[in-house]
């Protein structure tokens, strides 16, 4: 059986009432005794049965958001701050106050862990790119209301919101198909990175929609950065039959890929499309400018905070769910051209 407030009450030599007290952040008891009741509280591991607990009256009207802050991190993960924007603005309306904190991996537990012992803030947001397996069952264990921002690339209980990346990749390869395009290629991240890897799904699903296949010479992966971008459209322009279009997975593969066009001489979109996902950072300075799935980053974050504010009044409630607001912005770097 875990551990109860009876039995912190007892350890600490303090009532019941006074442990309640120092869990929920009233400032009627003395710093001396509520140090004391917290320092018990970690010794013994004590959590508060939050899922027994009403969140509906909103104690601290505080969500708080774990995610990365690192330098240049907004040019690494362009979308995140929309996404918070997005979250914020909701949850605005509704009279709660957005904290962030600054995590990795291998701290947000504690960060987590702190949050929810001191109770200083009524649910989190933790982006996906600091989630971890101990995390996910710490926040299953205490229903402890969350969302997190992403998908998790492990099966878990969390409750998560994303984009569709599938559905992202197949109107990518439909529009390209619609324009006269047949031969078409995609090179993305490693099979690891997921975002990436649903978003190839989605372009070999669009492709079997019309009857067509992704060839396997037409497939690269790597790392998502320019450099390899660069490799492997260069690997893909040496296969015996070229293709009429290419796919990039994300903004920084698509600056590798037109660098290499370039190299080899060829004009964009004259010889060979180029498309990629997202309208940020880079697809509208690349020379020609992008054409771009695009997705609409700050309504999810609308949608998240809609499903906090829910999940807050019901610690029980489950959410596992994607929402799509793409959009193709036809740009520069794809032409209509008779289909053959």
């Amino acid at each position: 059986m875990g551990v109860t407030i009876k039995d912190v009450a007892m350890a600490a030599g303090t009532s019941v009432s006074t442990v309640s007290k120092v869990v929920n952040g009233h400032y009627s008891i003395s710093e001396e005794t509520a140090e004391r009741v917290r320092n018990v509280i970690k010794e013994l591991n004590y959590y508060p049965s939050f899922s027994a607990q009403s969140f509906a009256k909103g104690a601290t009207k505080i969500v708080t958001v774990l995610t990365n802050l690192t330098p240049n991190i907004a040019f690494q993960n362009p979308h995140m701050f929309e996404i918070i924007a997005g979250m914020e603005e909701t949850l605005r309306a509704k009279g709660y106050r957005l904290h962030l904190r600054g995590v990795d991996a291998t701290n947000v537990y504690e960060a987590a862990e702190e949050i929810i012992s001191r109770r200083s803030a009524d649910a989190l947001a933790i982006h996906v790119s600091v989630m971890t397996h101990p995390l996910s069952g710490l926040l299953t264990k205490l229903h402890f209301p969350h969302i997190v921002l992403g998908m998790p690339n492990f099966e878990s209980q969390v409750c998560w919101i994303d984009n569709n990346n599938v559905y992202s990749g197949t109107i990518a390869a439909s529009y390209l198909l619609s324009q006269g395009y047949r031969k078409i290629a995609f090179i993305g991240g490693q099979y690891y990175d997921l975002g990436s890897s649903l978003r190839l799904q989605g372009v070999k699903q669009g492709l079997q929609n019309a009857g067509l296949q992704l060839e396997e010479q037409y497939i690269w992966l790597g790392d998502s950065t320019r450099a390899d971008g660069f490799r492997m459209t260069e690997k893909l322009l040496e296969q015996k039959s070229m293709p009429d279009a290419i796919i990039c997975a994300n903004n920084y593969i698509a600056m590798g890929c037109v660098d290499a066009l370039h190299k080899k001489g060829m004009k964009i979109p004259k010889d060979i499309g180029v498309m990629a996902f997202d309208d940020y950072p880079f697809s509208q300075i690349i020379e020609p400018q992008l054409t771009v799935v695009d997705i609409n980053v700050r309504d999810m974050g609308n949608q998240a905070g809609k499903f906090l504010i829910d999940i807050i009044k019901h610690p029980n409630m489950q959410v596992q769910t994607y929402v799509t607001t793409s959009n193709i912005m036809a740009r520069q770097s794809t032409i209509q051209i008779k289909c053959k």
